[in-house]
């Protein structure tokens, strides 16, 4: 796992080093050779024509550095002041560039400037958070324009625009080919809409010791991470050593979603599946997912109701784990809920569970450590009462209900009693209805396994998402089912267990 800070907790330890005697604009030095070094090999030399867009502090420092250095190599760099700089080490590299590089322009001379081969975009730093104004805007949009004309872009450690601390877009920001990060990743590289606008994201190490960085930050799952989370599994064992799950779901005319739970439970190595459903749609579910066992339940309209209290009470018994929601529909009675939560098992609930528990206080008061519950932004804003734009935030306030939350988006949120992580693996291709009842079916899996509800929602985002890159591979990004990403565990999991 790596660090992801904060833009506080990133100039927190940057003030710490530097008051220990080592001078900030020789740290500045070695983050724009960083960001030289990128720019050279991302436009394939130094024949290019590139502009820097320089702002007036940090951010701008690195990209005067830069442009000079790059002028140094040979290439014809133009400067861009988009505003005069205004910290001294800004100051002291805008003149040195001023004598090494081709031109030197200011914003009043944008219209002026012919499109170059290629922009570095180091005009705000991690530190903005107010709209772009005016003439950062018209910069900012002449950026993109030229982008989509064939100009390759670099970001200067975050693009200019996105909040470094949510991935939101204040009013408009640049969309990078690539940005350069110093240091340790900042979570709008991974949040939000910073995966698109970032482009691909490289880090450069400045020299900052880890000692100035804090212990508890956000934590970036990777793919190497899941050896170490993954369930064990000893050559002699049988079914019963890998756990029984019990998932309620399903309705008439929702079979579908309590199929792709149960074939997911089973693809991650949950050793019994037994799905308890509406009774009329047990035979379409055990042609769906013959692996699972199924106990019908007395249903109303198509979905469970109050009378199958008894039977899950008994539905229960001898069970490793419960996962709960998907396809339930919001009409369940709370007392179904209340049976799956007063248990002492561990559980996931996801969809119209957590739905049908943000409608009931009492239900949420039975939250606890030992359940796990996977919203995307709709269903986290009923269970909280209102709508976050943070997505961190949001995921504090879930984990404040007393249970481990994951918060779904196009990276996962995950704010666990063992800490806060993300989990970028996954692909545009998985927003469809379905993906979502796959992730539930595997953190049930885990669960059943024996894994704490912390490291299942770490070990199903992270495998969940591998899986659908790999499905995207087979079928393109529009073409996806929920079933393609099932099919493509198999592949997946070999990443938590290698060869």
């Amino acid at each position: 796992m790596k660090i992801v800070l904060t833009s506080k907790q990133m100039k927190d330890a940057e003030n710490a080093y530097f008051k220990t005697g080592v001078s900030s604009l020789s740290v500045m030095e070695t983050a724009a050779k960083a960001l030289t070094e990128e720019i050279v090999s991302f436009i394939g030399g130094t024949e290019a024509t590139v502009v820097f867009a320089c702002g007036s502090g940090g951010n701008g420092g690195d990209g005067y550095a830069a442009a000079r250095l790059y002028a140094q190599r040979g290439g014809r760099a133009i400067v861009l002041e988009v505003y005069p700089p205004k910290t001294e080490d800004a100051k002291i590299n805008c003149e040195k560039a001023k004598k090494a590089c081709f031109h030197y322009v200011t914003a009043d001379s944008l219209s002026s400037l012919p499109r170059p081969d290629a922009w570095v975009d180091a005009i705000f730093g991690i530190g903005i958070t107010r709209p772009l104004e005016e003439t950062a805007l018209s910069v900012v949009q002449r950026i993109n324009r030229d982008k989509e004309n064939g100009s390759k872009v670099i970001s200067a450690d975050i693009p200019s625009g996105l909040h470094a601390d949510t991935g939101e877009i204040l009013n408009e920001c640049v969309y990078a080919d690539k940005t350069v990060c110093f240091q340790h990743l900042k979570r709008a590289h991974l949040a939000g809409m910073g995966l698109e606008a970032c482009g691909e994201t490289v880090v450069k190490d400045i020299q900052i010791p880890e000692s100035f960085f804090p212990e508890e930050a956000v934590w970036h799952i990777e793919p190497t991470d899941m050896p170490m989370l993954a369930p064990k599994r000893r050559r002699a064992a049988h079914k019963n050593d890998f756990g029984h799950l019990l998932i309620v779901a399903g309705s008439f005319g929702m079979a579908g979603a309590c199929a792709f739970s149960a074939n997911a439970a089973m693809r991650s190595g949950a050793g019994l599946v037994t799905v308890a459903c509406p009774s009329s749609i047990v035979p379409i579910l055990q042609a769906l997912a013959p692996s699972a066992m199924c106990i019908p339940l007395p249903e109303e309209n198509g979905a469970i109701s109050e009378r199958a209290v008894p039977a899950l009470e008994k539905a229960l018994q001898g069970k490793s784990a419960i996962a709960a929601g998907p396809g339930l529909t919001r009409s369940v009675p709370a007392c179904v809920l209340k049976t799956l939560l007063s248990s002492d098992l561990p559980a996931v609930f996801d969809a119209d569970a957590l739905n049908i528990i943000s409608e009931n206080q009492s239900l949420i008061s039975l939250l606890s450590p030992r359940h796990a519950i996977t919203p995307h932004p709709g269903e986290a804003a009923r269970l909280l009462g209102k709508k976050l734009s943070d997505p961190f935030i949001t995921a504090n306030m879930l984990h404040a209900l007393h249970c481990q939350a994951l918060l779904k988006g196009a990276s996962s949120v995950i704010h666990t009693d063992k800490g806060i992580f993300i989990s970028s693996s996954g692909t545009s291709a998985m927003a469809k209805g379905g993906s979502g009842d796959v992730l539930t079916g595997m953190v049930g899996a885990f669960l059943a396994q024996g894994k704490v509800p912390s490291d299942a929602l770490l070990l199903a985002s992270e495998i969940h998402g591998l899986a659908g890159e790999n499905a995207e591979k087979h079928t393109g990004c529009v073409s996806l089912l929920p079933s393609d990403i099932i099919d493509s565990l198999k592949e997946a999991f070999r990443y938590a267990y290698p060869e």
